[in-house]
């Protein structure tokens, strides 16, 4: 979901529904909209492969914050080992 991070005193993000900024972009001008996409095509996106961590990992940084129970825990690891990433 896009984000607008306004800065003043405090910084805050704003989650923009992207029906929303479907409906921003329709109401550009036309010359608004093609500065838009011609910024849009100058900034490539890089992809990167996904990176599969450990189970174990995962586990690990949930367990470090002390906020979820041994049950959650439980739970969180079948569910991994059933993902189709794990399988």
């Amino acid at each position: 979901m896009p984000r607008i991070i306004l800065k003043e005193t405090v910084t805050r993000k704003v989650e923009i529904p992207m029906e929303t900024l479907y409906e921003i972009i329709d109401h550009l001008s036309g010359e608004e909209r093609a500065k838009l996409i011609a910024r849009a095509q100058k900034k490539t996106s890089k992809l990167i492969p996904f990176k599969r961590d450990k189970i174990e990992s995962i586990l690990g940084d949930f367990e470090a914050t002390d906020l979820y129970e041994d049950g959650f825990l439980k739970d969180l690891r079948q569910g991994l080992k059933k993902s189709s990433l794990y399988r």
